[in-house]
């Protein structure tokens, strides 16, 4: 058996010792070529706008660029955790020169097969992806069989491998034989946290935070850049000082610290909190990049999308009423030709010299209950003021009173809507005003009892024909989702891109550290520990090192979200907290997983 076949032999039949390391290469790989799927997608790319393609050129080379900091990262924790080892084969007889080879060999071979099976689970994750965008943006692409992304993939990771074997044989332990052999058992020593800098973590977060949310709409981006600076530092600073220096201070708590399985807890939390900065820290910056990007592009659709009311399909005219008549009949000639069946009603808006508009309280409760949306009260004194809830960027007022004629009226009430066109002062009057005297715009508007998106859409784009414009909500959105959806789908995907890599950095480092773990909790074991109280104590420690970075980057992200809000001058909005909810629903389940396989493998070497 000669030296190569030495190396190939030992890296396949010690799956165990490389499988973490491995994993997370895999997934470095399958995250490349699930995205170069997209971008050769011949739907996807056909047509598509300069800037986009310049765009995805842009994402493709932050994703490779991401994955060879990431395997590199990966590579080199892996070999600091390796000490023992190498000092065991140069006892051997193995040269430092041999050594290097052995690495420059191994990370060849898990790269081949990383890179294989990456490839191949990508074809899969690729379809998971193309689901979730059918199923909740609308964005529908077909299967093709990916060849250009294949090749490229594989070029492009075998020149990564090839780069990180020859850069990471630099990175090998810089220690003595006697220090390589007793890596495992010297110790860590003590460890100290700078007050100044924990202070100025907490200072400048604040800084950021405040800048963030206190600025005004269009200010926003150009405060962008100098909070996105102070904030990450901040982050650094909290985690490998602020963070040390609170775990000290509750070890110094007697009633926290002595209080049931704490102690092994917190022994040596602040050293793999310190140990784990780094990583940490990188985890909370691409979750937040994550969670800013999509909640922003979701965010956005969102806006949108709520530019159409909850009506179906709408005509308004100023014609004759004979004219109004054709026309009707032709927009229900094209809803029986796709099948549907719809409630109508007929309104009109009056507009006076001021261009105010007024509209009865009869005419607009009836259009409400047809889009099953909010009354206004029925009153003979009092009149309502309707706001548009899609003026992005317009402060929202309300008046005390309004003059109708020689009439004048109390507004005791105001209501968002985007039933009645409001970007101008609109109010709802008591059905016994007399509002002939202005200029009157009849609204003609339609309702299915049922039809599918399918039928919604294909009489939307027959009233496109039409000579006279008919509103469509359904197929309007499905316009606009057409036109943004290469950007939202790319958007969304280098954020889901960026969570789930964020989880693989996660458990990389749970299992780089499971060696000093299995040696910590077999001394304990031997002296009485239950299986229970071992479950608990490796729940909390993981539960620590998974959420820690996780909470951190939903706050990040939920500032980060308000403050894109705030160019249009609106507060958080749904959208993005139930981005940032489904995203710590994730993480949860990960968490749960993780713990689960991480408790098994301890305890089946504890017991060994």
């Amino acid at each position: 058996m000669n030296f190569n076949q030495f190396v190939v032999r030992n890296t396949l039949r010690n799956k165990h010792l490389y499988m973490a390391y491995f994993l997370s290469t895999l997934m470095s790989v399958m995250v490349f070529f699930t995205f170069t799927v997209f971008a050769f997608h011949p739907d996807l790319t056909s047509g598509l706008n300069k800037n986009v393609q310049i765009g995805m050129l842009a994402a493709a080379i932050i994703i490779y660029g991401f994955a060879f900091f990431f395997v590199l990262y990966s590579m080199d924790v892996f070999l600091q955790s390796r000490k023992k080892e190498f000092g065991l084969l140069m006892i051997q007889g193995m040269s430092p020169k041999q050594l290097k080879k052995m690495v420059f060999i191994e990370n060849l071979v898990i790269g081949f097969f990383a890179t294989i099976s990456g490839s191949v689970l990508g074809i899969g994750f690729s379809q998971i992806i193309l689901w979730i965008s059918k199923q909740f943006m609308h964005v529908a692409y077909g299967f093709y069989f990916p060849t250009q992304a294949i090749i490229l993939t594989i070029l492009s990771f075998l020149i990564l491998f090839l780069l990180i074997s020859f850069f990471i044989q630099f990175r090998l332990p810089r220690l003595t034989l006697q220090e390589l052999l007793k890596a495992g058992d010297l110790g860590k020593g003590t460890i100290k946290a700078s007050r100044i800098k924990s202070f100025l973590s907490i200072l400048l977060l604040a800084i950021g935070y405040s800048i963030a949310l206190l600025a005004p709409g269009l200010s926003v981006p150009l405060v962008m850049l100098p909070v996105i600076a102070i904030v990450v530092v901040g982050t650094r600073f909290f985690f490998n000082q602020l963070s040390v220096l609170l775990i000290e201070g509750l070890k110094n708590r007697q009633s926290i610290f002595w209080k049931r399985t704490n102690m092994v807890v917190f022994s040596d939390l602040a050293f793999r909190m310190k140990d784990n900065a780094r990583s940490f820290f990188l985890v909370s910056i691409i979750s937040t990049v994550a969670f800013a990007a999509i909640g922003t592009l979701f965010g956005f659709q969102n806006l949108i999308m709520e530019q159409t009311n909850g009506i179906a399909y709408e005509f308004q005219a100023q014609g004759a009423p004979q004219e109004m008549v054709a026309i009707e009949a032709s927009i229900n000639q094209t809803l029986a030709k796709e099948k549907m069946t719809a409630d109508s009603v007929t309104i009109s808006i009056y507009t006076d010299e001021n261009n105010q508009q007024f509209i009865s309280q009869k005419e607009y409760n009836q259009l409400a209950k047809l889009a099953n949306e909010a009354t206004v009260p029925v009153t003979e004194n009092s009149a309502v003021e309707l706001l548009s809830n899609t003026a992005i960027g317009t402060s929202k007022t309300q008046v005390k009173s309004v003059t109708v004629g020689d009439q004048t009226f109390p507004v005791d009430a105001t209501l968002d809507t985007a039933l009645v066109s409001a970007y101008q002062a609109t109010f709802v009057v008591p059905d016994a005003v007399d509002l002939s005297a202005m200029s009157q715009t009849q609204i003609i508007s339609w309702q299915p009892k049922s039809a599918s998106r399918e039928q919604l859409i294909a009489a939307g784009k027959t009233f496109e024909t039409l000579p006279q414009y008919v509103f469509s909500k359904t197929y309007s959105q499905q316009s606009v989702t057409d036109m943004f959806k290469p950007v939202l789908f790319v958007g969304v995907f280098i954020g889901i891109v960026f969570f789930i890599s964020a989880g693989s950095f996660l458990y990389f480092r749970l299992y780089s550290d499971m060696a000093m773990d299995v040696e910590k909790f077999k001394m304990i074991y031997k002296m009485g520990l239950a299986k229970s109280e071992l479950k608990k104590m490796i729940y909390q420690q993981v539960g620590i090192l998974f959420f820690t970075p996780i909470i951190v980057s939903v706050i990040h992200g939920a500032v980060a979200l308000t403050a894109m809000y705030h160019i249009f001058n609106l507060g958080m909005q749904l959208t993005g907290w139930q981005v940032l909810g489904a995203f710590v629903v994730i993480q949860a389940v990960y968490y749960l997983i993780a713990r689960t396989f991480y408790f098994k493998k301890v305890y089946q070497l504890v017991q060994a």
